[in-house]
C-alpha cells in the first residue's frame, strides 16, 4: 500500500517558518504574561473553565507553566533553526 500525500506528511508533522515560529511564541509568551499577572478574578474563571476533574485551580496554574515551557522551547528550537 502506498502513503497518500495527506499521510506522507502527517508523519513529518507540521512546518512553520520562521516568521510564523517567532510570532506563535511571542504569543505564547503573552499568554503566559497574562496568565502569571491575572487578577483573583480571571484566575478564577480560567480555574472554573477547566474544573471538569474538581482541581480547576491546579489546572489553571498548571496552563501557564505549560504555556512558559512551550514558549522557552519554541524560542529555543527557533534559535537553534536560525542560526545554522
Amino acid at each position: 500500500m502506498t502513503d497518500t500525500p495527506a499521510a506522507a506528511t502527517a508523519d513529518q508533522g507540521v512546518v512553520l517558518d520562521p516568521d510564523e515560529a517567532a510570532d506563535l511564541a511571542r504569543l505564547l509568551d503573552l499568554i503566559e504574561d497574562w496568565l502569571l499577572h491575572a487578577d483573583d478574578d480571571a484566575r478564577a474563571g480560567l480555574a472554573g473553565f477547566l474544573d471538569g476533574s474538581g482541581h480547576g485551580h491546579l489546572a489553571a496554574a498548571g496552563r501557564a507553566t505549560l504555556v512558559g515551557h512551550n514558549a522557552t522551547t519554541l524560542h529555543r528550537r527557533l534559535r537553534k533553526a536560525t542560526t545554522r
